[in-house]
């Protein structure tokens, strides 16, 4: 029972205050890396093009489980080049933003943190937002959007954990999580194994459809070893309840694309397919032969499609 328990919970996983803010200085992870404290908690992002005069428009990028704002770098050149301002978020606990073993994940939570930080970067700037996200942070993208339509300009989702009605996880699989047998279990299994460079680059190789090369790993695996991270990751299930109930229906007065990796193994076809037969004027793209992170294995097919929307949209 044991075994099985574990089994599902990882499963799962891979599947599925005033705000202050100030540059980091020495020891920055990025040239432009910035850093806000919202809700008393450091989170790290980057921004580009921020000194443009006119921006064509304005695009927010939200990362995956395991993710960072390294995760878009094949894909911000193009949208430099189109002349769009650009905001990279690494979600609460990932990244170089702070880790939390208490903090609520929900995707409406993260909305609301997200809206706090951005409501300081723009200021006085009324300028809506173009909301683009990748697998979790394709639910977190939603709710961003859904949380603050008037302040939201469209929305992007590739190969999104994305929801027709937000939920609570699965009230049985919370339970497990807070079991002391299981969360010590989980607890060391994240940080001896799964968080191994040799094991994560097998996970890799199962999003990409090849074995990544050992620069593209370092990339991800770097921020994943900084400490609390397996605390992170094991409080995604054990704090996941939602602050605010929301409703996919909710999204039709916006332009919404929803782009697929054909042969996505991690979050299949058939959920973007799902959303597109719930809401017929959502536009679903699927990008031939790519699995689970197209933006960086088929950056080309990927950039087209995204800042063709953007354009036609801003």
């Amino acid at each position: 029972m044991r075994t099985a328990g574990i089994t599902l919970l990882f499963c799962y996983l891979l599947i599925c205050p005033a705000v202050a803010v100030f540059s980091s200085e020495p020891g920055k992870p990025y040239p432009n890396s910035r850093f806000a404290v919202v809700d008393s908690g450091s989170i790290h992002y980057r921004v580009w093009n921020e000194h443009l005069a006119h921006p064509r428009g304005k695009v927010l990028l939200i990362h995956g489980f395991c993710g960072s704002t390294f995760c878009w770098r094949n894909n911000y050149d193009t949208l430099i080049a189109a002349g769009y301002k650009i905001v990279a978020i690494d979600l609460p606990g990932f990244g170089y933003s702070q880790r939390s073993a208490s903090m609520n994940q929900s995707q409406s939570n993260r909305g609301r943190i997200i809206w706090k930080l951005l409501e300081e970067i723009d200021g006085r700037d009324t300028t809506k937002w173009n909301i683009v996200g990748h697998s979790m942070g394709g639910g977190t993208a939603e709710a961003v959007a859904l949380m603050n339509p008037g302040r939201t300009k469209s929305l992007a989702i590739l190969d999104g954990m994305v929801f027709i009605k937000n939920g609570n996880l699965n009230a049985g699989i919370v339970a497990l999580v807070h079991l002391p047998l299981y969360k010590k279990i989980l607890l060391s299994y994240y940080k001896h194994y799964y968080l191994s460079f040799n094991n994560f680059r097998r996970e890799l190789k199962g999003t990409y459809g090849f074995l990544p090369d050992t620069v593209t790993v370092r990339g991800y695996w770097t921020p994943l070893q900084i400490e609390g991270t397996n605390e992170t990751i094991v409080n995604l299930l054990a704090n996941s309840t939602e602050i605010q109930s929301l409703d996919a229906k909710e999204l039709g007065h916006l332009p919404v694309l929803v782009i697929w990796g054909e042969k996505d193994r991690t979050i299949g076809l058939r959920e973007g397919k799902k959303l597109k037969k719930s809401f017929p004027s959502i536009e679903l793209r699927v990008i031939p032969n790519a699995r689970h992170m197209a933006m960086e294995t088929h950056p080309e097919i990927f950039n087209a499609m995204l800042v063709g929307f953007l354009n036609r949209n801003n």
